[in-house]
């Protein structure tokens, strides 16, 4: 199945370049990330995916819900393993399935929205989220670890890629 296919491509990507930082390159404040980090980054995708799987048992999905979890966004070895926990969850569901996502847009009250979407179609947003994230990261390796290897399409949608590879072939 695509999406679960290039789920695990993505999260590899990920491991890939997560492997080749050094501890404290992970976890530093960086400017051209508005003094984020490249853990902070990778930790936001590995939440979504993560609540997204949590949503699938409990029929109801909240990306507001993220924990901001520290020490993934600062241990590398257990942003890691947890990437690789997920492509073996994702890996597991074997059927699109019903969910409902609540969000909340207002900034003074509590007032989720619910919206009606799928498992295929959150699994969908996850990768297009994540290619965005790993777009920024890229920035950030380029900018400040000249010497960390990218993968070829990293931080790229697939539908750029796509398109790229039609033109050339049609020229």
């Amino acid at each position: 199945m695509q999406l679960k296919e290039v789920s695990a491509r993505i999260l590899d990507q990920i491991i890939q370049v997560t492997k080749q930082l050094e501890d404290q390159e992970f976890r530093q404040s960086l400017s051209v990330l508005s003094d984020n980090t490249i853990g902070k980054h990778i930790r936001h995708i590995i939440e979504f995916y993560d609540l997204m799987i949590l949503g699938i048992n409990s029929g109801e999905i909240n990306y507001d819900q993220r924990s901001h979890d520290r020490v993934i966004e600062e241990n590398r070895l257990l942003a890691i393993e947890k990437m690789n926990s997920l492509k073996i969850e994702i890996e597991k569901i074997s059927a699109d399935s019903a969910l409902v996502l609540n969000a909340n847009y207002s900034l003074n009250k509590d007032e989720p929205i619910k919206i009606v979407t799928s498992y295929y179609r959150e699994l969908q947003y996850n990768i297009e989220h994540a290619i965005h994230h790993m777009a920024i990261i890229k920035i950030a390796i380029n900018n400040e670890f000249s010497d960390v290897k990218i993968p070829e399409g990293f931080g790229i949608a697939y539908s750029t890629i796509k398109y790229e590879k039609d033109k050339t072939c049609a020229q």
